[in-house]
C-alpha cells in the first residue's frame, strides 16, 4: 500500500501545484470565509471540465488526425498539453 500512497501523494501536490501556477491561486482577492470557498471551488471546478476536455479530446479519432496533419497546415489549431 506504501507505493500507492506515495503515487497519490505526487498527484494530489501537481493539482496544487497547478492550481497557484496556472489558476492564480498563490493569493486570493477576495474577503470572507464564504467568497474565497467559492472562488476556490470555481477554480477547480474548471480545473476539472478542463482536464476531462483534455482527455476526451486526446482519446478522439478528430484529435489524432489533426495531430498527423498538422505539421503541414501552420493554421490548423493543435491542443498542446
Amino acid at each position: 500500500m506504501f507505493p500507492l500512497c506515495t503515487v497519490a501523494k505526487e498527484t494530489i501536490e501537481r493539482v496544487f501545484a497547478d492550481a497557484k501556477e496556472k489558476h492564480a491561486m498563490r493569493y486570493t482577492h477576495h474577503r470572507g470565509l464564504a467568497r474565497v470557498s467559492a472562488w476556490v471551488r470555481l477554480k477547480y471546478a474548471a480545473m476539472n471540465l478542463k482536464k476531462i476536455a483534455i482527455g476526451k479530446w486526446n482519446a478522439s479519432n478528430f484529435a489524432s488526425y489533426i495531430m498527423i496533419f498538422a505539421p503541414f497546415n501552420d493554421k490548423t489549431p493543435v491542443l498542446v498539453v
